[in-house]
This record gives structure tokens, sequence and C-alpha cells, in this order.
């Protein structure tokens, strides 16, 4: 496995934007993956369609085949450290926590972070962006 797709690129790919799409299915055969942070953005814009439900049971298909990874403990101190590390230099941490997460996610699995956000991430010492 060697991408972990960020939420906006992993909406827009569940909600069939034809760029998105082309692109996510050009990174499967390296592997993806996802973070819990983003199934929890993505299971949100759940509740937000015409048919939860339906929304809902599209969503659980198209992560059959995305492993799903957790935030774990290590994860989480990695998380802390970078916190403090940006934080001590004078950088946002609190608005963006969740953006924090997932890359210390990346970081921990050794992944390359898929986003069009790079402004979030753009600081983040030993994260690999596409």
């Amino acid at each position: 496995m060697d991408y972990l797709i960020d939420s906006d690129v992993f909406i827009d790919y569940l909600y069939l934007d034809p760029n998105a799409t082309a692109f996510v299915e050009g990174l499967v055969p390296a592997g993806i993956a996802i973070s819990i942070i983003t199934y929890m953005e993505s299971f949100e814009g759940t509740f937000q369609k015409p048919d939860p439900l339906a929304s809902q049971h599209q969503h659980a298909e198209f992560l059959e085949a995305v492993p799903v990874l957790p935030f774990s403990v290590s994860t989480a101190k990695l998380c802390a450290q970078l916190r403090h590390d940006l934080s001590s230099r004078g950088k946002r941490v609190g608005s963006r926590v969740l953006h924090l997460m997932i890359a210390s996610t990346a970081i921990e699995h050794n992944l390359i972070l898929v986003t069009r956000n790079r402004s979030d991430y753009q600081d983040i010492p030993n994260l690999r962006i596409a």
C-alpha cells in the first residue's frame, strides 16, 4: 500500500466525480487506504443525502476493498508531538486538528497523502504529499 486518500479526494470519489474517480482508480494498483478520520468525514456526508440509508449502503460498498486505518495509540503520540512542534513554531494547530490526525496516520504508515488541500499539510515535516 502506497497512498492514503484524504477526505477531500475520497468524498469526491464516493460521489462519482469523474476526475476523482479516474485519479483514485489510477492509484488502486499501488494500494490505497483511508484514515478513520476520512471514514468519519465521508460517513457524515451520508446524513445530508435525500436517502441517508441508501447513501450509507453505497458508502459501505465503496469501502469493501479499501482498508480503513485506525487512529492508534502510536499515531496519537506522533500527532501530539507534531502538534507540539508546529505550535512551538507559531503554526496553527487547533483549527486543523483533523488534518493533523490524517497526516500523522500517513506518516505512521509511511504512506503518501493524496490531497487537494495542500495548504493545511505543507508545513508538516516527514509528510509526503501527492
